[in-house]
């Protein structure tokens, strides 16, 4: 009869550290792929390439809300919070929305002005690379994510999985429009899929 809330701890203790591990790792993950896609924009000048680091960006900014929702929900009740903290990952996916929104409008008015004013891109092998390499990492950070929710059924979590797996779409996106870009010699596909990936 009293086993019973000993398991119970000891499941909630195991789900708290694969919970904190995954926003750990979403966080470490976002901050690389910031580096890299830095590091490619500023050798291509691609307006595609600049709408994966502003994403990117974003990926870094939710997934440090979500450390801290995270960490704040399982916080044990108190005085005040006498059902615990668990509000603070609603709170989390409804500020990832707010930050995927905001980013959208930005990339807008970058493409649409690429459009007006086209640019050639440099290097494109060198993005090419990059957004492969981003697209395996990214992978890589979903499943895992995945697998820390259908254990612990975090909704912080999964928000942040499935924002993390539309990245690779805009990944491939971003591909296709540096191939095209490159072989094709059509420079309006840089903009029109950086309009595509604010959609």
């Amino acid at each position: 009869m009293q086993e019973a809330p000993l398991h119970t701890d000891d499941q909630n203790h195991r789900n708290a550290k694969l919970m904190v591990a995954a926003t750990y790792a979403s966080v470490s993950v976002a901050a690389i792929l910031i580096c890299a896609t830095l590091g490619a924009w500023l050798f291509t000048d691609s307006v595609s390439l600049l709408s994966s680091l502003v994403d990117s960006a974003m990926d870094a900014l939710a997934s440090l809300v979500n450390l801290f929702a995270v960490r704040h929900a399982l916080q044990p009740a108190d005085s005040e919070h006498r059902f615990g903290h668990g509000k603070a990952e609603p709170l989390a996916g409804l500020g990832q929305a707010a930050f995927i929104s905001a980013s959208g409008i930005y990339l807008i008015f970058e493409a649409v002005g690429r459009l007006i004013e086209p640019r050639a891109i440099e290097q494109g092998a060198l993005g090419l690379g990059v957004m492969i390499i981003s697209i395996a990492v990214t992978g890589a950070l979903v499943a895992y994510q995945r697998s820390v929710v259908r254990r612990t059924d975090s909704l912080a979590i999964r928000a942040d999985s499935m924002h993390y797996a539309t990245d690779i779409l805009v990944n491939a996106g971003v591909i296709v429009s540096l191939l095209l870009v490159m072989f094709l010699d059509w420079g309006a596909a840089d903009p029109i899929v950086a309009l595509i990936i604010a959609g």
